[in-house]
């Protein structure tokens, strides 16, 4: 499949999981939210692994597109990311904590945190409900093709460039840049994905946003690696990118610890338990990332063509 049609394939399977957000907006009312939490997140899904298949077909769109679409994916998602940090925090995080400690003022908490939730929603549904965000959605339909029926036409992309402008005229290109991606996001993982506990937290986070790219990468690349490789290497980023995305969650709720209303003696005895997750998690992710293939590996795992 020409590089071509396979990125506007792939684009319009990822478009068609865009939550309709006017519907999200009528059913998640009744509930007290203005959008769902989870179309919240099946959205920020959608727009990273847009920004996923831009960034790896960058020699096939034009230029103009490509900052463009890259430019208003990362204010969507950028606008979407403390009301899910809120979600996980008041749904995921803290009710573990609850458990384990009891005796914390947790009324003065949760009434800190749904303020902190409120405040994040109604952030994320300023950007969802806006007509910035229709415009993108309607860009990205222009950009790739896609009828309002969801059937692609690759002639009527507005985002690609004429086939004498890529690399594909060149015998085997595709199958060169698939190579060169895929090495080059594994490369990036190291020496760091080797080293987990001599990190910090913000070192660990930069390291998570490369294991995505590595992974959405690879996923993108599908045909051009073998299974025998594909499996365990994907598994592997996919094992490693959500121990790393608990241990985000952690560290995002140590950081909302310092301003809740609590004696330093019980904010301690949360961030002590938090600091308690974060070295399991990140002991967990370099475990797993143990399971990444060697290099020459990898190479006999990606087809030559």
């Amino acid at each position: 499949m020409p590089a071509s049609r396979l990125l506007v394939t792939l684009a319009a399977e990822t478009i068609a999981q865009w939550p309709t957000l006017s519907t999200a907006h009528s059913a998640s009312t009744r509930g007290g939210d203005v959008i769902a939490p989870e179309a919240i997140h099946h959205l920020r899904i959608a727009t990273r692994r847009l920004r996923a298949l831009i960034d790896v077909f960058a020699p096939w769109l034009k230029p103009r597109w490509h900052r463009k679409l890259k430019q208003e994916l990362h204010w969507l998602s950028h606008a979407m990311g403390p009301a899910r940090d809120a979600d996980v925090l008041a749904t995921t995080t803290l009710p573990a904590l609850r458990t384990e400690h009891p005796d914390i003022d947790w009324p003065a908490v949760d009434a800190y945190v749904a303020k902190l939730r409120s405040d994040a929603h109604s952030q994320a549904d300023e950007a969802l409900l806006s007509e910035r965000q229709v415009a993108l959605h309607r860009l990205l339909r222009r950009a790739f093709g896609i009828d309002e029926q969801g059937y692609t036409d690759v002639q009527a992309a507005k985002a690609l460039r004429r086939p004498s402008r890529t690399p594909g005229k060149r015998p085997r290109a595709m199958a060169k840049h698939a190579r060169d991606v895929i090495r080059v996001r594994y490369i990036a993982l190291f020496p760091d994905c080797r080293q987990l506990a001599m990190l910090d937290t913000d070192q660990l986070h930069a390291l998570r946003v490369r294991i995505k790219k590595a992974r959405y990468s690879a996923e993108a690349l599908t045909p051009w690696l073998r299974k025998a490789i594909r499996t365990p290497y994907q598994d592997t980023l996919r094992a490693a990118q959500n121990l790393l995305g608990q241990l985000n969650d952690a560290v995002v709720a140590q950081q909302a610890c310092e301003a809740m209303p609590l004696s330093q003696a019980q904010r301690d005895v949360l961030t002590g338990r938090l600091d308690t997750f974060i070295v399991n998690a990140t002991s967990r992710a370099a475990h797993v990332l143990c399971r990444l293939p060697d290099a020459e590996s990898l190479e006999r795992g990606i087809r030559k063509r």
